[in-house]
């Protein structure tokens, strides 16, 4: 793959998706290209996933609090994307500047507060690593999403890029005159998933349109998590399944941030949902569809293979984690 595009969207279970009629574009990708069914969050809530995703393991999060940065100083791809000389880039959607190290866009020239800022530190892995945060030099390889329209245009664009929409437009939601779209109770809003269809709509093609698109270059897109249930004494995920590595509560339970602990069994696997993932590869398979158990672990692996990396963490985990490899191949 000369090109490999993540882009991840947030909160929103596999049926949410798929049987919804704000959704049809991305229902038109996923049976024209690859449909991984069987895919799942590693576990709740969305940072954690994001870790397994860049670094094959959660180490030890189930918060979102972004305090745990100190606690992150562990090899991630970009140790490895740098180590090999493959060129990357963090695209962030609402990020102020490159390399803005703050929790929410920076509103102090606006009449807005900073709670309504759409770019959240939580969904942006990369500077949660103090590896990359503290190196001004791999700090600034993560930049606003809008860098990359002229990145595609000119052709100028990194052997990995990552794509992470602002809160309003990866279907998570928020309230507040930002973004008022929260989500309900089976998922994003209507609002949220025609905003979610439309940004991927536009930035998927853009990159199918742009000298980028070369070879077998690949786009994978799928969301962190499935979907909540109401705030309030239920809230929690609607689903904690999960495959591949995905933790396993301890007996008693410790209750995750962000969680209920009402239903949550000592013991039991806490996955993170099934989530739709739809891997568009330029020579891969079309019309296909496989239903072998994959999660982030798997994501990680696929793009590690690609370029040649020793797996990190639970992504080497050959028993479990399975490639993405079948999608990117013609049947």
């Amino acid at each position: 793959m000369p090109h490999v595009f993540i882009i991840m969207m947030e909160n929103t279970g596999y049926a949410q998706i798929l049987h919804n009629p704000n959704t049809r574009y991305i229902q038109r990708l996923a049976s024209t290209y690859g449909l991984a069914t069987n895919y799942f969050g590693v576990t709740h809530a969305s940072l954690p996933n994001y870790l397994a995703a860049t670094s094959g393991s959660t180490w030890g999060s189930n918060s979102d609090d972004t305090n745990q940065r100190p606690l992150l100083d562990h090899t991630n791809i970009v140790d490895q994307l740098e180590s090999a000389g493959v060129s990357w880039k963090a695209y962030m959607e609402g990020l102020p500047y490159p390399g803005f190290l703050g929790s929410a866009a920076d509103y102090t020239a606006k009449p807005h507060s900073a709670d309504n800022a759409l770019y959240l530190l939580k969904h942006d892995p990369f500077l949660m690593y103090p590896d990359v945060a503290n190196d001004p030099t791999r700090a600034k390889n993560v930049v606003p999403l809008t860098e990359l329209k002229g990145d595609l245009a000119s052709g100028n664009v990194p052997q990995f890029a990552w794509i992470t929409p602002d809160i309003c437009n990866d279907m998570h939601g928020m309230s507040g005159p930002a973004c008022p779209y929260p989500s309900t109770g089976v998922g994003p809003s209507v609002q949220q998933y025609k905003l979610g269809d439309a940004f991927l709509k536009l930035w998927v093609g853009r990159i199918m349109a742009s000298p980028a698109w070369t070879g077998n270059s690949t786009i994978f897109i799928t969301w962190d998590e499935g979907s909540y249930s109401n705030v309030g004494p239920n809230y929690g995920p609607q689903s904690d399944a999960g495959c591949c590595d995905s933790p396993i509560l301890p007996n008693p339970p410790v209750n995750p941030a962000n969680v209920s602990g009402g239903d949550l069994v000592g013991g039991k696997r806490f996955g993170g949902g099934r989530v739709v993932t739809i891997v568009i590869a330029r020579e891969g398979a079309r019309h296909y569809t496989n239903s072998v158990p994959y999660n982030h672990y798997s994501l990680l692996a696929t793009v590690e293979d690609n370029f040649g990396l020793s797996l990190l963490g639970n992504a080497g985990d050959t028993q479990q984690v399975r490639s993405l490899a079948p999608f990117l191949v013609r049947h």
